[in-house]
């Protein structure tokens, strides 16, 4: 990720601007009380309340964010507003403010109930708590005595203008820039998800992400299903905990040599459900793995081609004609290719006329059924 520019005064403020409504919603508080604010995750709760405590110095004497886990460690922390009564000097200062990120990281009921007096007592005392989580909070105390706010995805203008923001600076090919833009729309308007792929297009095409001890773990085999057809041979799964190093760095999948590539993506459609084959490594092309799906309308057998490309390498339309041809030859049901890179014009143009025999992924859409755990 091109930190300079994430870090950047004018990315600041196109976030300020996709934002401003809670921004408002939050400051609209200032006067009247708490407020709980709720949200999936990577929705945007952290980056707005850091974006709040930002712009607001001075509308609050202090503003302490803290984390949820912090506080779940270390209690004390709570100490200052649990004894304000005996630190206030005066009602008329400004109130002091106290955020907790995350505040569904605590989980010990007895901090839990501090939180609460702290709330129900804040006003009287001159604070204002502000807190957020991803799923409703239990006990009805902190939404009894706070405004409560749902945080949503970005909307349509917004994704845009961040689209538009990254590919201003983008110096990859305009094919792949296509590719990331026309992924967008299928997010929801989920920020982390969005900038996870945007910020590719102002990644240097040098930039490699090593970690030897994935790649070291990759190489050992995790389960050796026994060789049944002359065709098939071992297939090495990547354990859960591998796939979870990938998923918070996609890119990791890059220093993969082409054959870990492969069982990655086998390891995907085994957490998916499906029966995988992985074919030998030394052939003329054609498939690289075989799914099976039973079900009680029928079997169907599905070939996959994986391509380990460079990310400025596109997957050319012959691929997908090759593939197809031994589709049809072997009558299996359909054909999927999988790559690193992206697709050609022309190879989307071919697939759209086949759709339902064909089906493209590609980088982009490969790394966030990784982070999102879609299979």
């Amino acid at each position: 990720m091109n930190t300079d520019l994430i870090n950047s005064e004018e990315f600041k403020e196109l976030i300020r601007r996709s934002r401003s409504r809670e921004l408002h919603e939050l400051s609209q508080q200032h006067f009247y009380g708490h407020v709980v604010m709720y949200g999936e995750q990577g929705i945007g709760k952290t980056a707005l309340l850091e974006t709040f405590k930002e712009i607001n110095p001075a509308a609050y004497l202090s503003i302490t964010l803290l984390r949820g886990y912090e506080i779940e460690n270390d209690d004390s922390l709570l100490a200052p507003w649990l004894l304000s009564r005996l630190r206030r000097p005066s009602m008329k200062a400004f109130p002091e403010l106290l955020i907790i990120d995350d505040f569904d990281q605590v989980l010990s009921k007895s901090i839990r109930e501090k939180v609460a007096s702290i709330l129900k007592d804040g006003r009287k005392w001159g604070f204002r708590v502000i807190l957020s989580a991803r799923k409703q909070i239990n006990e009805k105390v902190f939404e009894n005595n706070a405004h409560v706010m749902r945080l949503r995805g970005l909307n349509e203008n917004d994704v845009r203008r961040l689209a538009d923001f990254f590919t201003e600076r983008s110096d990859k090919h305009p094919d792949l820039i296509m590719t990331v833009r026309d992924m967008l729309s299928e997010y929801k308007g989920n920020p982390a998800v969005i900038l996870s792929h945007l910020t590719m297009l102002v990644t240097p095409d040098d930039f490699l992400y090593r970690n030897p001890f994935i790649i070291e773990e990759l190489e050992q085999p995790k389960l050796i299903i026994e060789q049944t057809p002359s065709l098939i041979t071992d297939l090495r799964m990547v354990n859960q905990r591998i796939l979870d190093r990938i998923g918070r760095r996609p890119e990791a999948m890059r220093d993969l040599t082409p054959r870990q590539f492969e069982e990655l993506v086998a390891e995907l459609f085994i957490e998916k459900g499906y029966d995988v084959e992985l074919t030998q490594q030394t052939r003329d092309g054609g498939k690289d793995l075989i799914i099976m799906n039973r079900s009680d309308i029928g079997n169907f057998m599905v070939y996959a081609e994986c391509k380990h490309y460079r990310p400025d390498r596109p997957v050319g339309v012959d691929i997908i004609t090759q593939l197809l041809g031994r589709i049809n030859f072997d009558r299996a049901t359909a054909g999927i290719v999988v790559t690193s890179s992206y697709f050609s014009p022309d190879a989307k143009d071919f697939q759209s006329q086949i759709e339902h025999q064909m089906s493209l992924i590609d980088y982009v859409k490969l790394s966030s059924w990784i982070e999102q755990k879609i299979f």
